[in-house]
């Protein structure tokens, strides 16, 4: 049966005041260590069964979280961009970002919301990939938060609406171009050839000394659950540790242990909102597309970028007034909104719909998060946080 089965986020909310170690190790919620360890944390919403289920555990457990930093004398705030100096901190080291230092050092002052879908047959998450892959300016331009970096001390106008694209370059700088770049694909067969040719690719680079590989890392004994091992040498690259915008991740599988997902497709574009109504209205946007996708098929949904990083540049520059192949941003978000709305009344999410449309109508009449932000016109990085932590605490509803 072509359905989508459990859901999830995962939301990169950013801490001041306290270092992320301090809330993970007391708070007894499902947040997780991000790459930057002091000022990210990674709040896991998973597993749920519908778009209602997944929107009211968004607001759930993100009030929550505030809470437990509260308790610690801390705050809390969304946006896309860590307002701190990042420059000393040492990244966490993962097998990428030891394999790379541009990868380690551009992630740590970024943030993002991601949706993972699981999809219970092959060919509907296949055209579910190359939907999104075509439609993910669309994502980016609706969640745009990232005007500004914190550069000593200040606000620096970056002339963008999102950093993401950028960053993605500069994380991707040492890596095989298709590291970032996504293929057409049809099916599992195609992707696990293509990540077993990028991994074969960075294995070369790694043995020729063309990336910037911090050797001490790769070679480190490390230990899990007793069993102790080492970043390098290795064969495959994990399905994680690729950077496409939409990952393919067959490890999600959970057929086996009572689960409907055969894989799930993780959407990585958005940059985080400033607001959780705003996170709930892209759960819903995308969730209601995937929804249409597998009652009547992909084909009769508007698709018309080409998947290229140029898209996404256009996107993070100019939002929802960037004008993409002769398409304006602006009109396509309305169109694919139809779609999504019609996926979820069909299902019986009539509320999530409703919101759905309100939601949007205020992203398109007053603007997007990094709009509204640069409108603001601040003048310093305390400024800004201190208007990301209430707005995020206060909401829009």
């Amino acid at each position: 049966m072509r359905d989508v089965g459990q859901i999830s986020n995962e939301l990169e909310y950013i801490v001041c005041g306290v270092d992320a170690e301090g809330v993970i190790e007391t708070c007894g919620l499902p947040v997780l260590y991000e790459v930057n360890q002091r000022d990210i944390l990674e709040l896991n919403v998973s597993l749920a069964k519908d778009i209602s289920e997944l929107n009211a555990n968004v607001r759930g457990l993100t009030s929550e979280l505030m809470k437990a930093v509260k308790e610690v004398k801390g705050t809390m705030y969304g946006g896309s961009s860590v307002l701190a100096d990042v420059t000393a901190l040492e990244p966490r080291r993962y097998r990428t970002t030891s394999l790379s230092e541009s990868c380690a050092r551009n992630l740590l002052d970024i943030t993002s919301q991601q949706i993972v879908l699981g999809v219970t047959d092959e060919s509907l998450g296949f055209e579910l990939y190359n939907l999104f892959r075509n439609i993910n300016p669309v994502l980016l331009a609706l969640t745009a938060s990232s005007p500004y970096r914190f550069t000593e001390g200040k606000l620096e106008d970056t002339g963008l609406l999102s950093r993401r694209p950028e960053k993605y370059e500069a994380i991707c700088r040492y890596f095989p171009k298709d590291m970032l770049m996504m293929k057409p694909l049809a099916s599992l067969e195609e992707y696990l050839a293509e990540l077993r040719t990028i991994s074969d690719e960075v294995n070369r680079r790694l043995k020729s000394g063309e990336l910037d590989a911090n050797l001490e890392e790769l070679r480190k004994i490390r230990s899990n659950d007793g069993r102790a091992y080492s970043y390098i040498p290795f064969d495959c690259l994990a399905p994680h540790q690729i950077y496409w915008p939409n990952r393919i991740r067959p490890d999600h599988r959970t057929i086996e242990k009572g689960g409907s997902s055969v894989f799930s497709l993780e959407l990585r574009i958005p940059d985080l909102p400033t607001t959780v109504s705003r996170i709930q209205m892209l759960n819903s946007f995308v969730v209601g597309l995937a929804y249409y996708a597998a009652d009547y098929g992909a084909d009769d949904i508007p698709a018309p970028f080409n998947a290229s990083h140029d898209d996404l540049k256009a996107a993070a520059m100019d939002g929802l007034h960037a004008k993409i192949n002769g398409n304006d941003v602006w009109c396509v978000a309305q169109a694919l909104a139809a779609y999504a709305g019609r996926g979820l009344k069909e299902r019986g999410h009539t509320r999530e719909c409703e919101l759905l449309g309100r939601r949007l109508e205020r992203v398109l009449k007053h603007g997007n998060d990094a709009e509204l932000i640069r409108k603001a016109g601040f003048i310093n990085p305390d400024e800004l946080r201190d208007y990301l932590v209430k707005r995020l605490a206060a909401d829009e509803e």
